[in-house]
């Protein structure tokens, strides 16, 4: 399975934990496969999915929660997108703007 349709599969997925349970196997699927390109991306959004799963696999989540946490990995997974075809500096960037976003920004997973 490629990335972009990781990517798809999760956009048309449901907001719940099983869906980011998905996510973080597959694209840590894709990092034991090799792709050492989009290793760094893959990583930042494997953990995001993870640390969701964990934080709130055996409760209930108000749908809202659900789906700022699946939109914010959703954007995460756009940025992976617009980096596959781009130069290694956009890249880099494009990186870096996921990585700070989801320390910076993201406190609820």
């Amino acid at each position: 399975m490629t990335f972009a349709q990781i990517a798809a599969q999760f956009a048309a997925a449901e907001s719940g934990t099983d869906s980011f349970k998905q996510l973080y196997k597959d694209v840590f699927h894709l990092m034991e496969a090799g792709d050492l390109e989009n290793a760094g991306f893959y990583f930042v959004i494997g953990v995001a999915a993870q640390a969701y799963v964990r934080r709130y696999e055996d409760e209930a989540v108000p749908v809202e929660l659900a789906n700022r946490a699946k939109a914010t990995l959703e954007s995460y997974n756009a940025k992976a997108l617009q980096a596959a075809s781009a130069d290694a500096a956009t890249r880099l960037r494009l990186l870096g703007e996921a990585a700070t976003d989801y320390q910076v920004k993201v406190a609820e997973f």
